[in-house]
Protein backbone atom coordinates (compact mmCIF):
# COMPACT_ATOMS: atom_id res chain seq x y z
CA UNK A 1 0.00 0.00 0.00
CA UNK A 2 1.44 3.37 -1.05
CA UNK A 3 2.20 6.26 1.28
CA UNK A 4 -0.52 8.40 -0.30
CA UNK A 5 -3.12 5.65 0.09
CA UNK A 6 -2.18 5.34 3.76
CA UNK A 7 -2.61 9.10 4.10
CA UNK A 8 -6.05 8.94 2.51
CA UNK A 9 -7.10 6.07 4.77
CA UNK A 10 -5.89 7.96 7.85
CA UNK A 11 -7.89 10.99 6.75
CA UNK A 12 -11.03 8.89 6.31
CA UNK A 13 -10.62 7.50 9.83
CA UNK A 14 -10.25 11.02 11.26
CA UNK A 15 -13.27 12.30 9.31
CA UNK A 16 -15.40 9.30 10.33
CA UNK A 17 -14.56 9.92 14.01
CA UNK A 18 -15.47 13.58 13.63
CA UNK A 19 -18.79 12.85 11.93
CA UNK A 20 -19.64 10.30 14.63
CA UNK A 21 -18.82 12.71 17.47
CA UNK A 22 -21.09 15.03 19.45
CA UNK A 23 -19.48 18.10 17.87
CA UNK A 24 -21.65 20.59 16.04
CA UNK A 25 -21.74 20.63 12.26
CA UNK A 26 -19.28 23.52 11.96
CA UNK A 27 -16.64 21.73 14.05
CA UNK A 28 -17.12 18.53 12.06
CA UNK A 29 -16.57 20.36 8.77
CA UNK A 30 -13.49 22.12 10.11
CA UNK A 31 -11.95 18.76 11.06
CA UNK A 32 -12.92 17.44 7.63
CA UNK A 33 -11.09 20.15 5.67
CA UNK A 34 -8.11 19.95 8.04
CA UNK A 35 -7.75 16.20 7.44
CA UNK A 36 -8.18 16.73 3.69
CA UNK A 37 -5.43 19.35 3.44
CA UNK A 38 -3.04 17.18 5.44
CA UNK A 39 -3.74 14.05 3.35
CA UNK A 40 -3.17 15.90 0.06
CA UNK A 41 -0.17 17.86 1.35
CA UNK A 42 -1.54 21.14 0.01
CA UNK A 43 -1.41 24.83 0.96
CA UNK A 44 -4.95 24.72 2.26
CA UNK A 45 -8.46 23.44 1.86
CA UNK A 46 -11.88 25.11 1.97
CA UNK A 47 -15.52 24.15 1.98
CA UNK A 48 -17.69 26.80 0.32
CA UNK A 49 -21.49 26.80 0.41
CA UNK A 50 -24.03 28.35 -1.95
CA UNK A 51 -26.16 31.18 -0.61
CA UNK A 52 -29.95 30.92 -0.52
CA UNK A 53 -30.24 32.42 -4.02
CA UNK A 54 -27.75 29.89 -5.40
CA UNK A 55 -25.70 32.66 -6.95
CA UNK A 56 -22.62 32.96 -4.74
CA UNK A 57 -20.26 30.72 -2.80
CA UNK A 58 -18.73 31.73 0.53
CA UNK A 59 -16.12 30.10 2.78
CA UNK A 60 -17.70 28.03 5.54
CA UNK A 61 -14.83 25.89 6.84
CA UNK A 62 -11.18 26.30 5.93
CA UNK A 63 -7.66 25.20 6.78
CA UNK A 64 -4.35 26.88 5.93
CA UNK A 65 -5.80 30.05 4.37
CA UNK A 66 -5.19 33.53 5.75
CA UNK A 67 -8.01 35.64 7.15
CA UNK A 68 -7.32 38.22 4.46
CA UNK A 69 -7.92 35.65 1.71
CA UNK A 70 -11.08 34.35 3.36
CA UNK A 71 -12.44 37.91 3.53
CA UNK A 72 -11.82 38.54 -0.16
CA UNK A 73 -15.51 38.24 -1.06
CA UNK A 74 -17.89 35.79 -2.71
CA UNK A 75 -17.28 33.55 -5.68
CA UNK A 76 -19.93 34.16 -8.30
CA UNK A 77 -21.45 30.82 -9.26
CA UNK A 78 -22.29 32.02 -12.76
CA UNK A 79 -18.70 33.03 -13.51
CA UNK A 80 -16.27 30.29 -14.55
CA UNK A 81 -17.77 27.55 -12.36
CA UNK A 82 -19.94 25.79 -14.95
CA UNK A 83 -18.10 22.48 -14.59
CA UNK A 84 -18.85 22.34 -10.88
CA UNK A 85 -22.49 23.27 -11.36
CA UNK A 86 -22.71 20.32 -13.76
CA UNK A 87 -21.36 17.95 -11.10
CA UNK A 88 -17.83 17.67 -12.49
CA UNK A 89 -14.42 18.39 -10.96
CA UNK A 90 -12.64 21.57 -11.97
CA UNK A 91 -8.83 21.76 -12.06
CA UNK A 92 -6.85 24.99 -12.37
CA UNK A 93 -3.19 24.22 -13.08
CA UNK A 94 -1.86 27.78 -13.22
CA UNK A 95 -3.71 30.44 -11.21
CA UNK A 96 -1.74 33.24 -12.87
CA UNK A 97 -2.89 32.44 -16.42
CA UNK A 98 -6.25 30.68 -15.99
CA UNK A 99 -9.16 33.06 -16.82
CA UNK A 100 -11.51 31.16 -14.49
CA UNK A 101 -9.79 32.54 -11.37
CA UNK A 102 -11.99 35.30 -9.94
CA UNK A 103 -9.55 36.75 -7.35
CA UNK A 104 -6.26 36.27 -9.16
CA UNK A 105 -4.16 38.93 -7.40
CA UNK A 106 -5.16 37.80 -3.92
CA UNK A 107 -4.59 34.15 -4.85
CA UNK A 108 -1.07 34.96 -6.04
CA UNK A 109 -0.38 36.91 -2.83
CA UNK A 110 -1.58 33.85 -0.94
CA UNK A 111 1.01 31.81 -2.92
CA UNK A 112 -1.68 29.65 -4.51
CA UNK A 113 -0.54 28.16 -7.82
CA UNK A 114 -3.06 25.37 -8.52
CA UNK A 115 -6.63 24.63 -7.40
CA UNK A 116 -8.75 21.50 -7.54
CA UNK A 117 -12.52 21.80 -6.85
CA UNK A 118 -15.31 19.23 -6.62
CA UNK A 119 -19.04 19.75 -5.97
CA UNK A 120 -20.73 18.98 -2.64
CA UNK A 121 -24.27 17.62 -2.84
CA UNK A 122 -27.10 16.72 -0.49
CA UNK A 123 -30.20 14.90 -1.71
CA UNK A 124 -28.97 15.07 -5.30
CA UNK A 125 -28.73 18.87 -5.16
CA UNK A 126 -25.48 20.82 -5.28
CA UNK A 127 -25.03 22.94 -2.13
CA UNK A 128 -21.33 23.83 -2.23
CA UNK A 129 -17.81 23.03 -3.38
CA UNK A 130 -14.73 21.51 -1.75
CA UNK A 131 -11.44 23.09 -2.86
CA UNK A 132 -7.78 22.15 -2.43
CA UNK A 133 -5.13 24.88 -2.90
CA UNK A 134 -1.52 24.05 -3.82
CA UNK A 135 1.52 26.33 -3.43
CA UNK A 136 3.24 24.73 -6.40
CA UNK A 137 1.85 24.06 -9.88
CA UNK A 138 0.33 20.64 -9.58
CA UNK A 139 -1.69 18.29 -11.76
CA UNK A 140 -3.94 16.45 -9.33
CA UNK A 141 -4.04 12.72 -10.04
CA UNK A 142 -7.15 10.66 -10.65
CA UNK A 143 -6.71 9.11 -7.19
CA UNK A 144 -6.54 12.56 -5.58
CA UNK A 145 -9.63 13.68 -7.49
CA UNK A 146 -11.52 10.59 -6.33
CA UNK A 147 -10.37 11.23 -2.75
CA UNK A 148 -11.80 14.77 -2.94
CA UNK A 149 -15.09 13.49 -4.32
CA UNK A 150 -15.35 10.99 -1.45
CA UNK A 151 -14.63 13.67 1.14
CA UNK A 152 -17.18 15.95 -0.56
CA UNK A 153 -19.78 13.20 -0.16
CA UNK A 154 -18.92 12.96 3.54
CA UNK A 155 -19.27 16.72 3.84
CA UNK A 156 -22.68 16.46 2.20
CA UNK A 157 -23.64 13.79 4.73
CA UNK A 158 -22.58 16.06 7.61
CA UNK A 159 -24.64 18.93 6.17
CA UNK A 160 -27.65 16.67 5.66
CA UNK A 161 -27.34 15.39 9.22
CA UNK A 162 -27.23 18.96 10.48
CA UNK A 163 -30.40 19.78 8.54
CA UNK A 164 -32.15 16.68 9.90
CA UNK A 165 -31.34 17.75 13.45
CA UNK A 166 -32.86 21.18 12.71
CA UNK A 167 -36.04 19.54 11.45
CA UNK A 168 -36.27 17.31 14.53
CA UNK A 169 -35.62 20.28 16.82
CA UNK A 170 -37.33 23.31 15.25
CA UNK A 171 -36.59 26.81 16.46
CA UNK A 172 -38.60 28.27 19.34
CA UNK A 173 -40.20 30.74 16.98
CA UNK A 174 -41.74 27.89 15.01
CA UNK A 175 -40.13 28.96 11.75
CA UNK A 176 -39.80 26.37 9.01
CA UNK A 177 -36.28 24.98 8.51
CA UNK A 178 -34.35 26.01 5.41
CA UNK A 179 -34.90 23.75 2.34
CA UNK A 180 -31.13 23.30 2.16
CA UNK A 181 -28.40 23.34 4.82
CA UNK A 182 -28.20 26.81 6.25
CA UNK A 183 -24.87 28.61 6.06
CA UNK A 184 -22.72 27.86 9.08
CA UNK A 185 -21.28 31.34 9.13
CA UNK A 186 -22.83 34.70 8.48
CA UNK A 187 -21.62 37.02 5.76
CA UNK A 188 -17.87 37.52 6.15
CA UNK A 189 -17.32 41.04 7.43
CA UNK A 190 -14.15 43.01 8.08
CA UNK A 191 -12.80 42.46 11.57
CA UNK A 192 -13.46 45.29 14.01
CA UNK A 193 -10.33 45.55 16.12
CA UNK A 194 -10.45 46.87 19.68
CA UNK A 195 -7.16 48.78 19.32
CA UNK A 196 -5.08 50.12 16.37
CA UNK A 197 -2.10 48.05 17.51
CA UNK A 198 -4.12 44.88 16.93
CA UNK A 199 -4.92 45.94 13.38
CA UNK A 200 -1.24 46.70 12.70
CA UNK A 201 -0.24 43.29 14.10
CA UNK A 202 -2.84 41.63 11.84
CA UNK A 203 -1.33 43.43 8.84
CA UNK A 204 2.09 42.15 9.80
CA UNK A 205 0.76 38.59 10.01
CA UNK A 206 -0.95 39.03 6.64
CA UNK A 207 2.35 40.19 5.14
CA UNK A 208 4.07 36.97 6.21
CA UNK A 209 0.96 34.99 5.16
CA UNK A 210 0.40 33.64 8.64
CA UNK A 211 -3.23 32.65 9.10
CA UNK A 212 -4.88 34.32 12.09
CA UNK A 213 -8.23 34.39 13.84
CA UNK A 214 -9.24 37.40 15.94
CA UNK A 215 -10.57 36.69 19.44
CA UNK A 216 -11.00 32.99 18.60
CA UNK A 217 -12.33 31.59 21.87
CA UNK A 218 -12.87 32.34 25.55
CA UNK A 219 -11.23 30.30 28.30
CA UNK A 220 -13.00 29.98 31.67
CA UNK A 221 -10.62 30.74 34.52
CA UNK A 222 -11.45 29.60 38.06
CA UNK A 223 -9.68 31.51 40.80
CA UNK A 224 -9.66 30.61 44.47
CA UNK A 225 -12.45 32.34 46.35
CA UNK A 226 -13.81 34.03 43.24
CA UNK A 227 -16.37 33.31 40.59
CA UNK A 228 -15.33 31.97 37.19
CA UNK A 229 -13.77 34.55 34.86
CA UNK A 230 -13.41 34.41 31.11
CA UNK A 231 -10.24 35.20 29.20
CA UNK A 232 -10.27 35.77 25.43
CA UNK A 233 -6.84 36.02 23.74
CA UNK A 234 -6.60 38.56 20.92
CA UNK A 235 -5.29 36.24 18.22
CA UNK A 236 -4.91 32.58 17.37
CA UNK A 237 -2.35 31.52 14.75
CA UNK A 238 -3.48 28.03 13.60
CA UNK A 239 -0.32 27.20 11.63
CA UNK A 240 1.78 27.88 14.75
CA UNK A 241 -0.86 26.60 17.20
CA UNK A 242 -0.25 29.81 19.16
CA UNK A 243 -2.48 32.27 20.98
CA UNK A 244 -1.25 35.86 21.21
CA UNK A 245 -2.46 38.37 23.78
CA UNK A 246 -1.43 41.99 23.28
CA UNK A 247 -0.93 44.28 26.27
CA UNK A 248 -0.31 47.71 24.83
CA UNK A 249 -2.18 49.56 27.56
CA UNK A 250 -1.13 50.94 30.96
CA UNK A 251 1.01 48.81 33.35
CA UNK A 252 -1.90 48.07 35.68
CA UNK A 253 -3.80 46.35 32.91
CA UNK A 254 -0.65 44.49 31.88
CA UNK A 255 -0.32 43.03 35.37
CA UNK A 256 -3.92 41.85 35.23
CA UNK A 257 -3.37 40.15 31.88
CA UNK A 258 -0.17 38.55 33.14
CA UNK A 259 -2.15 37.09 36.03
CA UNK A 260 -4.78 35.67 33.70
CA UNK A 261 -2.20 34.20 31.33
CA UNK A 262 -0.45 32.46 34.25
CA UNK A 263 -3.72 30.87 35.35
CA UNK A 264 -4.57 29.89 31.80
CA UNK A 265 -1.26 28.06 31.51
CA UNK A 266 -1.92 26.28 34.81
CA UNK A 267 -5.44 25.21 33.83
CA UNK A 268 -4.65 24.46 30.17
CA UNK A 269 -1.04 23.23 30.02
CA UNK A 270 -1.41 22.19 26.37
CA UNK A 271 -2.37 25.71 25.28
CA UNK A 272 0.53 27.69 23.83
CA UNK A 273 0.11 31.42 24.51
CA UNK A 274 2.45 34.38 24.06
CA UNK A 275 2.05 37.72 25.83
CA UNK A 276 3.06 40.63 23.62
CA UNK A 277 3.66 43.63 25.88
CA UNK A 278 3.87 47.25 24.69
CA UNK A 279 7.67 47.12 24.78
CA UNK A 280 7.71 43.93 22.69
CA UNK A 281 5.20 45.31 20.21
CA UNK A 282 6.99 48.66 19.80
CA UNK A 283 10.30 46.90 19.14
CA UNK A 284 8.65 44.56 16.68
CA UNK A 285 7.34 47.52 14.67
CA UNK A 286 10.62 49.43 15.02
CA UNK A 287 12.35 46.59 13.20
CA UNK A 288 10.33 47.59 10.13
CA UNK A 289 10.63 51.34 10.63
CA UNK A 290 7.20 51.82 12.21
CA UNK A 291 5.83 52.71 15.62
CA UNK A 292 7.01 55.11 18.34
CA UNK A 293 10.54 53.70 18.54
CA UNK A 294 11.20 53.90 14.81
CA UNK A 295 12.00 57.62 14.97
CA UNK A 296 13.80 57.57 18.30
CA UNK A 297 16.93 59.66 18.32
CA UNK A 298 20.27 57.93 18.71
CA UNK A 299 23.77 59.16 19.27
CA UNK A 300 26.05 56.25 18.65
CA UNK A 301 27.02 52.92 20.06
CA UNK A 302 25.95 51.66 23.45
CA UNK A 303 27.41 48.80 25.46
CA UNK A 304 29.46 46.30 23.44
CA UNK A 305 27.81 42.92 23.79
CA UNK A 306 30.38 40.80 21.92
CA UNK A 307 33.84 42.07 21.00
CA UNK A 308 35.56 41.46 17.67
CA UNK A 309 37.63 38.63 19.13
CA UNK A 310 34.58 37.01 20.80
CA UNK A 311 32.65 37.10 17.51
CA UNK A 312 35.50 35.58 15.51
CA UNK A 313 36.11 32.88 18.10
CA UNK A 314 32.46 31.84 18.10
CA UNK A 315 32.22 31.92 14.28
CA UNK A 316 35.25 29.63 14.03
CA UNK A 317 33.65 27.23 16.56
CA UNK A 318 30.44 27.13 14.53
CA UNK A 319 32.43 26.47 11.37
CA UNK A 320 34.19 23.57 13.10
CA UNK A 321 30.84 22.01 14.13
CA UNK A 322 29.43 22.44 10.64
CA UNK A 323 32.58 20.99 9.00
CA UNK A 324 32.36 17.90 11.20
CA UNK A 325 28.65 17.37 10.51
CA UNK A 326 29.02 17.85 6.74
CA UNK A 327 32.20 15.79 6.35
CA UNK A 328 32.06 13.99 3.00
CA UNK A 329 29.24 16.19 1.72
CA UNK A 330 29.14 19.34 -0.38
CA UNK A 331 26.63 21.72 1.26
CA UNK A 332 25.15 24.93 -0.13
CA UNK A 333 25.25 27.93 2.19
CA UNK A 334 22.32 30.27 1.53
CA UNK A 335 22.21 33.75 3.04
CA UNK A 336 19.30 36.20 3.06
CA UNK A 337 20.55 39.68 2.22
CA UNK A 338 21.68 42.04 3.60
CA UNK A 339 22.61 41.75 7.26
CA UNK A 340 24.10 38.26 6.94
CA UNK A 341 26.99 39.13 4.60
CA UNK A 342 29.64 39.69 7.34
CA UNK A 343 28.80 36.50 9.20
CA UNK A 344 28.50 34.35 6.06
CA UNK A 345 31.81 35.61 4.64
CA UNK A 346 33.72 34.75 7.84
CA UNK A 347 31.91 31.44 8.36
CA UNK A 348 32.74 30.33 4.84
CA UNK A 349 36.46 31.08 5.32
CA UNK A 350 36.61 29.00 8.51
CA UNK A 351 34.98 25.91 6.95
CA UNK A 352 37.20 22.90 6.17
CA UNK A 353 34.69 21.24 3.81
CA UNK A 354 33.95 22.41 0.25
CA UNK A 355 30.73 24.42 -0.02
CA UNK A 356 28.77 26.46 -2.53
CA UNK A 357 27.46 29.87 -1.51
CA UNK A 358 24.39 31.69 -2.79
CA UNK A 359 22.18 34.56 -1.74
CA UNK A 360 18.50 35.39 -1.86
CA UNK A 361 16.52 38.50 -0.93
CA UNK A 362 12.93 39.02 0.18
CA UNK A 363 10.67 42.04 0.48
CA UNK A 364 10.11 43.53 3.92
CA UNK A 365 7.09 44.88 5.71
CA UNK A 366 6.24 48.48 4.77
CA UNK A 367 3.08 48.98 6.75
CA UNK A 368 -0.48 48.26 5.68
CA UNK A 369 0.11 48.45 1.92
CA UNK A 370 -1.73 45.18 1.27
CA UNK A 371 1.34 43.45 -0.17
CA UNK A 372 2.60 40.06 0.96
CA UNK A 373 6.16 38.94 1.46
CA UNK A 374 7.85 37.74 -1.74
CA UNK A 375 11.24 36.67 -3.00
CA UNK A 376 12.91 39.59 -4.80
CA UNK A 377 16.12 37.70 -5.61
CA UNK A 378 16.15 33.93 -5.93
CA UNK A 379 19.10 31.61 -5.49
CA UNK A 380 20.89 30.77 -8.72
CA UNK A 381 22.02 27.28 -7.68
CA UNK A 382 19.66 24.34 -8.20
CA UNK A 383 18.97 23.16 -4.63
CA UNK A 384 17.20 19.91 -5.57
CA UNK A 385 18.94 17.01 -3.83
CA UNK A 386 21.51 19.30 -2.16
CA UNK A 387 22.32 19.69 1.54
CA UNK A 388 21.28 23.28 2.25
CA UNK A 389 22.40 25.31 5.25
CA UNK A 390 20.45 28.55 5.66
CA UNK A 391 22.70 31.12 7.35
CA UNK A 392 21.07 33.96 9.30
CA UNK A 393 22.51 36.92 11.16
CA UNK A 394 19.73 37.04 13.79
CA UNK A 395 16.47 35.21 14.48
CA UNK A 396 13.88 36.95 16.61
CA UNK A 397 10.14 36.42 15.93
CA UNK A 398 10.91 33.66 13.44
CA UNK A 399 8.27 34.87 10.96
CA UNK A 400 10.79 35.80 8.27
CA UNK A 401 12.73 32.58 8.82
CA UNK A 402 9.53 30.51 8.66
CA UNK A 403 8.69 31.99 5.25
CA UNK A 404 12.22 31.43 3.89
CA UNK A 405 12.33 27.82 5.14
CA UNK A 406 8.98 27.00 3.51
CA UNK A 407 10.22 28.54 0.29
CA UNK A 408 13.49 26.59 0.32
CA UNK A 409 11.67 23.34 1.14
CA UNK A 410 9.71 23.76 -2.11
CA UNK A 411 13.04 23.50 -3.94
CA UNK A 412 13.34 19.85 -2.78
CA UNK A 413 16.72 19.88 -0.98
CA UNK A 414 18.10 16.64 0.45
CA UNK A 415 18.38 18.35 3.84
CA UNK A 416 17.74 21.82 5.23
CA UNK A 417 19.23 23.21 8.46
CA UNK A 418 19.63 26.68 9.97
CA UNK A 419 22.72 28.38 11.35
CA UNK A 420 22.26 31.75 13.06
CA UNK A 421 24.84 33.90 14.75
CA UNK A 422 22.32 35.51 17.13
CA UNK A 423 19.17 34.03 18.64
CA UNK A 424 16.72 36.45 20.27
CA UNK A 425 14.61 33.63 21.67
CA UNK A 426 12.59 35.88 23.96
CA UNK A 427 10.92 37.42 20.89
CA UNK A 428 9.96 34.12 19.24
CA UNK A 429 6.48 33.70 17.78
CA UNK A 430 6.99 31.10 15.04
CA UNK A 431 8.47 27.84 16.31
CA UNK A 432 11.51 27.32 14.08
CA UNK A 433 14.29 24.79 14.53
CA UNK A 434 17.85 26.14 14.76
CA UNK A 435 20.68 23.62 14.32
CA UNK A 436 23.60 25.97 14.99
CA UNK A 437 23.43 29.04 17.27
CA UNK A 438 26.26 31.46 17.98
CA UNK A 439 24.93 33.54 20.85
CA UNK A 440 21.58 33.90 22.61
CA UNK A 441 20.96 37.63 22.98
CA UNK A 442 18.65 39.83 25.08
CA UNK A 443 15.66 41.72 23.76
CA UNK A 444 17.62 44.80 22.74
CA UNK A 445 18.24 46.58 19.44
CA UNK A 446 21.63 45.31 18.20
CA UNK A 447 24.04 46.86 15.71
CA UNK A 448 27.34 45.94 14.14
CA UNK A 449 28.80 43.01 12.20
CA UNK A 450 26.20 43.45 9.45
CA UNK A 451 23.35 44.57 11.69
CA UNK A 452 22.18 48.10 11.03
CA UNK A 453 20.07 50.94 12.31
CA UNK A 454 18.74 52.92 9.35
CA UNK A 455 21.62 51.52 7.26
CA UNK A 456 24.32 52.66 9.73
CA UNK A 457 26.76 50.64 11.87
CA UNK A 458 26.92 47.55 9.60
CA UNK A 459 30.71 47.99 9.29
CA UNK A 460 31.44 47.66 13.01
CA UNK A 461 33.57 44.55 13.76
CA UNK A 462 31.76 43.93 17.07
CA UNK A 463 28.11 43.61 18.18
CA UNK A 464 26.72 46.29 20.45
CA UNK A 465 23.53 47.76 21.80
CA UNK A 466 22.11 50.79 20.05
CA UNK A 467 22.35 53.79 22.37
CA UNK A 468 19.18 55.86 22.44
CA UNK A 469 18.74 59.33 23.81
CA UNK A 470 16.72 59.38 26.99
CA UNK A 471 13.43 61.14 26.76
CA UNK A 472 13.41 64.19 29.01
CA UNK A 473 10.11 64.59 30.77
CA UNK A 474 8.65 68.02 30.86
CA UNK A 475 8.16 69.39 34.38
CA UNK A 476 4.59 69.53 35.60
CA UNK A 477 3.11 73.00 35.77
Amino acid sequence: MGKQTLGFNKAFVEIAKALNSNSNTGEKLHLLVKATARALGVRGCSLMLLDAQRKRFFHTASQGLSERYLRKGYLEAGKSLAELLNGKAMAILDVETDPRVQFKELALQEQISSIMSVPVETGGEMVGILRAYSRIQREFTAAEEQFLFTVANLAGAALESGRTNEEEHPTESGQEPSPRPAPLTSEIKPVSFAHPSEEEFARLLDFYQIEWVYEPRSFPLQFEGRATEMFTPDFYLPALDLYVEMTTMKPGLTREKNRKVRHLRELYPDVNIKLLARRDYDRLLAKYGHGPLAGAKTHGVGRVLFSDSQVQKRVSQLAKEISQDYEGRYPVLVGVLRGVFCFLADLMRYLTVPADVDFMAISYYRGGDGKAVRVTKDVDIDLAGRDVLLVEDIVDTGMTLSFVLNYLKSRKPASLQVCTLLDKRVRRLADVSLKYVGFEVPDEFLIGYGLDYEEEYRNLPFIALLKREKQVKKPKT
